[in-house]
C-alpha cells in the first residue's frame, strides 16, 4: 500500500508529539486530517458515519454554540471555541473513517503512540532523579513532573489519554508479553510520581476499572495486577517525599473540614467552583458565552460561602473554572449543560452495549479514560481548550470507530 494513503494514520499517531509541541501544531494536524477526511467525502459522493446518532447530537451542541456565540457577553471570546467546534466532529469521522478504511494499518498508530508515551515516561524519571529531563527543562514546581512542557503541568493529561488505548491494543494481540507488565508497572509508577492529585486520582480509578471489566483473564490474575499497583502505590508513598506530603496534606484538609461542601469551599479551586456557579445564577438559561469566565468572574463576590470559615475568601477569577460542569453551567447555561449531560450519558449507554457485544480492549480503555474524565468536582482543564479537548475528542473517535464497527 502506497505511503501517502496511510498519511492519516502516520497524523494520528503523531499526535502526543503534536500537543507536546503546541497548540499550533496539534490543531494543524486536526485541519489536515479533517481535509483528507473531507477528500474522501467527496471522492466518494458520501458523508460516511454522519447518520449516526452521536454526530446528530455533536452537529446539536455545534448549533447550540452558534447561537450562543451571538448572546455572549464577549463576542471576540466565544469566537474561535464556537464556530470551530465543527473541528471536534470532523476529528472523530476522521479517526472512525481511517480506521475502518485501513483496519490492518492501525497498528501503526498505536506503535507511535506507545513509543512516544514510553519515551515521555523515561524522560519523566530522569527529570525526577537529576532534577532536569533530557532537554535541561527543570519543573516549575520542586515536587511535580513537567517534562518536556516544561513550564506546564500537562504531562500527567497527555499519559492518561495514549497510554491505555496503546497498552490495551497490544495486550489484545499478546496477553503474555512481559514488556507490556513491565511498561505498566512504569506508566503507573510515574504518573504517581508527577504529583497531579486529578489527574492520578483520573489515571487510577481508569486503570482498575479497566481491570475490573478486562475480559480473558481470570479473576486470580486481576486480583494478582491490583495488588500490584497497591503495593506499588505504598512503596512510593513511603519513600517519594514530595508524593507523601502532598497525599497527606491532602487527607488532612479532608479530615479539617470535615464535609465534602467545606472541603471544595476551601480547596485551591472551590473560589473559581463557587464563582462559577453565582455566575450561572444570574445568567442561567444561556450562561454567559464561551470563554468569557475571565470576564464575568469580575463582576462576583463569593464572601458569604466563607462568613462560617476562618479562612478568609480568595479571588475566584482566572481564564476558567477549572472544572468541566462549572463551565458549562457558567459559559453555557442550563440548556447547555442539559445537552451536554446528556450527550454524555448516551455515549455511556452506546459504550456498554458496543463492548458487552465486541469485549474489544481498545474500548475498553478509551471508554473508561472518558468516564474518568467526567467525575463531579475534580479539577480539569477548560473543556474547550485545544490540548485537553483534542485528546478528549481522539479518544471519543477511538470510542466512535469501534462502536460503529460493532453496530
Amino acid at each position: 500500500m502506497a505511503y501517502k494513503n496511510l498519511l492519516p494514520l502516520y497524523l494520528i499517531g503523531f499526535y502526543p508529539i503534536a500537543l507536546t509541541l503546541g497548540t499550533l501544531i496539534s490543531e494543524s494536524f486536526t485541519v489536515i486530517l479533517s481535509l483528507l477526511f473531507l477528500y474522501e467525502c467527496i471522492k466518494n459522493k458520501k458523508i460516511f458515519f454522519v447518520k449516526d446518532k452521536i454526530i446528530y447530537f455533536l452537529l446539536i451542541i455545534w448549533l447550540y454554540l452558534l447561537f450562543n456565540l451571538f448572546i455572549s457577553i464577549d463576542f471576540k471570546l466565544s469566537f474561535n471555541r464556537s464556530i470551530f467546534f465543527i473541528r471536534h466532529i470532523l476529528l472523530i469521522l476522521s479517526i472512525a473513517y481511517f480506521f475502518t478504511k485501513y483496519p490492518k494499518e492501525v497498528k501503526i498508530v498505536f506503535k507511535i503512540w506507545m513509543i512516544t508515551i514510553l519515551i515521555t515516561i523515561l524522560d519523566l524519571y530522569v527529570q525526577f532523579f537529576f532534577g532536569q529531563n533530557i532537554l535541561g527543562f527543570k519543573s516549575p514546581w520542586d515536587s511535580r513532573l513537567s517534562g518536556f512542557f516544561n513550564q506546564e503541568l500537562k504531562v500527567a493529561h497527555l499519559l492518561i489519554g495514549f497510554f491505555l488505548p496503546s497498552f490495551a491494543f497490544y495486550l489484545e494481540k499478546n496477553k503474555k508479553n512481559v514488556y507490556l507488565f513491565i511498561s505498566f508497572v512504569l506508566y503507573f509508577s510515574i504518573l504517581l510520581l508527577t504529583n497531579e492529585r486529578a489527574n492520578i486520582i483520573r489515571g487510577t480509578l481508569a486503570i482498575f476499572i479497566f481491570l475490573i471489566f478486562l475480559p480473558y483473564f481470570k479473576t486470580k490474575i486481576k486480583i494478582i495486577f491490583c495488588s500490584s499497583l497497591v503495593i506499588i502505590f505504598c512503596l512510593i508513598l513511603f519513600y517519594a517525599k514530595p508524593v507523601k506530603d502532598r497525599f497527606l496534606q491532602e487527607i488532612s484538609n479532608m479530615d479539617v473540614n470535615n464535609s465534602l461542601a467545606n472541603y471544595v469551599i476551601l480547596s485551591n479551586y472551590g473560589p473559581h467552583y463557587l464563582t462559577s456557579f453565582e455566575i450561572f445564577k444570574k445568567n442561567m438559561l444561556f450562561g454567559t458565552g464561551i470563554k468569557t469566565f475571565r470576564v464575568s468572574c469580575k463582576n462576583v463576590s463569593i464572601e458569604k460561602y466563607y462568613e462560617n470559615n476562618d479562612v478568609l475568601p480568595r479571588m475566584g477569577c482566572g481564564t476558567h473554572p477549572h472544572q468541566y460542569y462549572f463551565e458549562l453551567l457558567s459559559d453555557l447555561g442550563l440548556i447547555g449543560f442539559i445537552i451536554f449531560v446528556l450527550f454524555f450519558i448516551y455515549i455511556i449507554f452506546r459504550i456498554i452495549n458496543g463492548f458487552l457485544l465486541s469485549k474489544n480492549l481498545v474500548l475498553l480503555s478509551t471508554s473508561v479514560f472518558f468516564i474518568t474524565q467526567l467525575i463531579p468536582f475534580l479539577p480539569t482543564g477548560s473543556f474547550f481548550t485545544s490540548f485537553g479537548s483534542t485528546i478528549f475528542f481522539i479518544n471519543l473517535g477511538l470510542i466512535f470507530n469501534y462502536i460503529k464497527k460493532k453496530n
